[in-house]
Parts: structure tokens; sequence; C-alpha cells
């Protein structure tokens, strides 16, 4: 008969399993895990629907409706002006992990990151260097910047959750500032010096494309007298093809991208089909009205509008095969192009099933809107916009949503109150509005929160943590109180880089708990110690959300994080120990 502490361990054993596998959706895969305990009676419903009322849950998501306002206030026109493009590559790096880093002190790292790669993407390829040296420290800076204060991360939150939920003394603002500005401090000078040598210096994605376009792309027209002329395109058996896809029809000066399986087809029209190159032209040998142009247009990208985007942790495209997503219809953009990991995808698009850090490259429509895709697709083409000052009190909303969440940050009012007094700002200006907001919650992340906070409980409940604690401590026997918790600091570690960081949080909290009081020290610094480390992953892109997000922008493979972040780690690390010894020990 198996006790409750090992039944426990077999169950987050393989979550993190399924985690690192990417075998399920992670908000599917904690649900199973914590129904699991639910059926095993380890934890209770009460214990599981707590965390739905937990307060520093809600903070997160009032934070993220609160980022997503000021994101839309700020503008564009304001990058443009700091980014000069005059800039030497360095200082320009420098420049924008010290912004990025302030930022993602006080907002969500996340739409920090996917507001930015544009700017960093266009200011490289207007001063022809490569974006593979600037996209890991614009992801790094936010993870490092995101320490400084306690809503930096959601990490820090979960953190303060499971501790609320056992009445103990939250973290507070001393807790991060200090190490926080210390590591982010250290952190940004290495990747000053480093990056330049230590990062690869590789071609983008969509260079590579355009340069070889012919590739994706065939072009095919209806000439005079053509079967298909006056038909639809469903009508002429252009639909749902095998291996391929009717992308975009050019007709005279008008493009039309997507294409609707009710578009009439014309005569002259130009009909340009992506996916295996052999299936398109045994469709034209069929003598079925198409037939290759004697003069093609392919090569000549002007007219096409190329989009990339990038697939977050939380899109609801994970797990889907391209051609069950009907993409065409819901994004209005046809994917002619798949990186992953550093590689180009082979075979049928429209087999692929899709993962998150997924980078795609789109034929879309010159009027498409990236905020119709949101949670599903991040757009990282610029495409040129600057968004128009209206007049020198246009950010002021803004500034007084930050100014009353400092006021919470510091510890003046509580920080509940004033993100909720920063979201109603932003809601009186007509900043926000309400189908904003409901677009900013995240269904999946509320999840994986709550379903993190059922998971802390359990592994007290069942005295897995415990057993865990006990085990720490028989490493670190008879040495000082510091190596038990650098031992935790690194377990926290290697967890953080295999699986998300609030699964790490979550099951290192009962951990960190019960070896401090077996060790009768206080709890805070082994609190702090699990909030930096599980924050702290660098040398994979799997672990935080924003190193997936550069990773297809960036061209990286998975070793160049293990590269550059190795002895980042081994800094980030030496400092967040050597302070926990003088500061709490």
């Amino acid at each position: 008969m198996f006790s409750p502490s090992l039944i426990t361990l077999y169950i987050v054993a393989g979550l993190v399993l399924v985690l690192y596998r990417d075998l399920l959706r992670p908000s599917f895969a904690f649900l199973g895990a914590v129904f699991l305990l639910l059926l095993l009676q380890i934890i209770q419903p009460e214990e599981f629907l707590m965390g739905l009322a937990n307060k520093q849950i809600v903070v997160i998501f009032l934070l993220i409706g609160l980022t997503a306002g000021i994101q839309q206030n700020i503008g564009t026109g304001f990058f443009f002006r700091i980014f000069s493009q005059k800039l030497r590559p360095g200082i320009f790096r420098a420049r924008m992990m010290l912004l990025v880093g302030s930022l993602s002190a006080v907002l969500n790292n996340t739409p920090v990151v996917a507001f930015m790669i544009p700017y960093v993407k266009e200011w490289t390829k207007t001063n022809q260097v490569p974006a593979s040296k600037f996209l890991i420290p614009l992801s790094f800076s936010t993870i490092l910047g995101g320490m400084i204060t306690v809503v930096g991360t959601s990490t820090n939150l979960v953190l303060n959750g499971l501790i609320s939920q056992y009445g103990l003394p939250l973290l507070g603002f001393e807790d991060f500032l200090y190490l926080g500005l210390l590591v982010a401090f250290s952190g940004i000078l290495y990747l000053s010096i480093a990056s330049n040598r230590l990062l690869p210096d590789r071609e983008e994605n969509k260079s590579e494309i355009i340069d070889h376009l012919n590739e994706y792309l065939v072009e095919t027209h209806l000439p005079l007298g053509s079967k298909m002329h006056g038909k639809t395109v469903k009508e002429a058996g252009l639909r749902k093809l095998r291996e391929i896809f009717l992308a975009e029809i050019k007709r005279g000066n008008q493009e039309i991208s997507p294409v609707g399986p009710n578009e009439l087809l014309q005569e002259g029209d130009k009909l340009f089909f992506t996916g295996n190159t052999d299936a398109i032209l045994q469709l034209i040998q069929e003598e079925n009205g198409l037939s290759l142009p004697e003069e093609g247009h392919v090569s000549n990208y002007g007219f096409f509008q190329l989009t990339e985007a990038v697939v977050p942790a939380s899109s609801s495209l994970i797990g889907e095969k391209i051609k069950d997503s009907d993409f065409r219809n819901r994004y209005q953009a046809s994917i002619i192009s798949i990186h992953r990991n550093g590689t180009q995808l082979k075979g049928n698009i429209g087999e692929t099933k899709v993962q998150a850090g997924d980078l795609f490259l789109m034929l879309t429509g010159k009027d498409h809107n990236r905020n119709d895709y949101l949670k599903d697709l991040i757009i990282i083409t610029l495409r040129g916009e600057i968004n128009a000052e209206n007049g020198r009190f246009r950010r002021l909303p803004s500034l007084l949503a930050l100014g009353l969440l400092l006021t919470g940050i510091i510890g003046w009012v509580d920080l509940f109150m004033a993100a909720f007094a920063g979201i109603l700002t932003l809601y009186l200006f007509k900043v926000l509005n309400l189908q904003t907001l409901r677009k900013a919650v995240d269904l999946d992340l509320l999840l994986i929160l709550v379903c993190s906070l059922s998971l802390g409980v359990a592994l007290n409940n069942s005295g897995a943590a415990t057993m865990l604690a006990s085990g720490l401590l028989f490493l670190t026997q008879g040495a000082a109180p510091v190596w038990a918790l650098a031992l935790l600091f690194v377990v926290t570690l290697v967890l953080t880089s295999l699986i998300t960081n609030a699964a790490a949080v979550s099951i290192m909290f009962p951990i960190a708990m019960e070896l401090g009081q077996q060790l009768g020290q206080p709890l805070t610094p082994f609190f702090v110690a699990i909030a930096f480390a599980a924050s702290g992953d660098f040398m994979t892109p799997i672990g935080y959300q924003t190193n997936l997000m550069v990773m297809g922008p960036g061209n990286y493979k998975f070793r160049d994080y293990f590269a550059i972040g190795f002895p980042l780690t081994l800094i980030y690390g030496t400092v967040v120990m050597v302070f926990i010894q003088w500061y709490y020990l």
C-alpha cells in the first residue's frame, strides 16, 4: 500500500514529466494532477477553491489588465525617440536592457517583451546588425528587472499566495528591492559585456524565406477560357487540398488574402499556392484550368504582406493541427513557414501540431489588425507604424496608474487596492474598456495558478514536503544552514529550467517551509531563495515564457541559451546566496 506522501510525489513527478515533454497543455496537466489529488482525498475541494479567492492571484490579473492599458496608452513613438537609429550597437543594447528592466519591475514582463520585439528587430534591420545579438538580452533583462519588486513577476505573487494560505508573514518590498537591484545590475553588466561574443551571428528567418520565396510560394494564373472562370474556390476544387492551400489571389491591383471558399475566380487572376511544391505542380498538370505564367511575380515581394508571429504559452492553438484550427478564417492569414527551436519544419504545414514558441511566417491582408490575435499569436513584425501623439497630457493616465501601483509596491496602501485603483483610473480616462479587460483574462493562466496553490497544499498535507526536506537535511548534515539553503536554491533552479516557474515555486514552497522549520531558522530567507531561483531560468528557453518568445525571432537554438545563460546563472546564484547569508542569516 502506497503512503499519501509517495502517491503525491508520483503525481508531482508525472506532472513534471508531462510539462517537460509537452505532452499536454500546461493548464490541462495541472488540472489533471489536482483532480487525482482530489480523488485520492489528499486535498479537499475547499482547499482547491481557496485558490480562486486568493488575493495574490486576483492581484496578478489586475496587474495584467493594468499592463494592457498602460501599454496601449504609452504608444509607439515613445520607443522610436529613445532608440535613436544613430546609437552604436553596444549602447543600444545597454539602453534597451535598462529600459525594459525598469519597466518589468512594475509591469508584467511578458507584454513588455511582446511590445519590444518589433522595435528591436526594426532597429537591427536598419543598422544591419543581427537581431540574434539583442533578443536574448531583451528577455533576460526583463527577468532580472522583474525581481526588483513583488509585482515584477507573477512567480513572486504566486509565492505570496502560498504563504498567505498558511497565515505566515508575506514577503515585502525590502525582501525584493535590494537583492533585485543587485542581480539586475550585475546581470545587465554581464550581458552588456558578453552578448556580442557569446551570442550567435545568425540570419533572420524572414530574410531566409524572402531570399528563397519561390521555394514556398508557387504562382499560377487563370488564362482566357479557363474552366475555373466564374466558379467559386470551393466549386473549382481548390478548397481543402491535400498538402497545399491557396494562400492569396491577385486580381489587378486587388489582393485577396486569405481566400474564402465562396470567392469567385476570374480570368486573369493570379493564384498563389503554398505547401508541397510537387503537389502544386501536379494540380496544374491535371488540366483543370490553371497555368504557370510566362513571367512570375513571386520574387517581387512588394505586394505580399509578410508577417511574423510567435505562439505564446497561453495560446489556444497549442496542441491543435493547423488544418483543424480554421486558421485562415480565425486570423485572416495563411502560414507559409513554421520555425521551431531554430529549425524550419518540413512537411505538410496543415498536419503540424502547434507548440509554444513556434514562429509563423504568414501571408496577411494589408488591413489586418494585430490586436485581433492577442493571446493566440504575438505579432512581431512592426510594419512601420508609429502612433500619433495626442497632446502633452496623453500619457497622464499611465503615470497616475503607475503612481498608484508604486504606493502598493512600497506598502503605503494595500497592493490589491492600489492595482484596483490603477485599473479604475485607466477606465475613467477611457484608456481601458471592459472588452480589453475581458481579453486580458487568461483562463489557462488562472487554472495553472489556482492548481499551483493546491499542489503546494498537497505536498504539505501528505507529508511529502517533510520527506523531501529531511532528504535535503541529510545531504547537508553537520553543515551550516546556508548550505541547506544553497541546495534548496539549486534544486529549485534545476526544476524551473525544466518546467514553468509557477509550477517550480509551488512544488518547492512546502519543502522550503519544512526545511526552515526543521532547522529552526526564520522562514523568510528560504522563501526569498526559492523566489529568486524559480525566476532564474537563463539556461533553457523552457521555464520562462519570454525566453520562448524570443527564440523564433532571434533564430536561436537550445544551446544558445546555455552558452550565455550558464555564466549568468553562476553570477546570479552567487549574488543571491551571498546576499541572503549577509542580510538574513
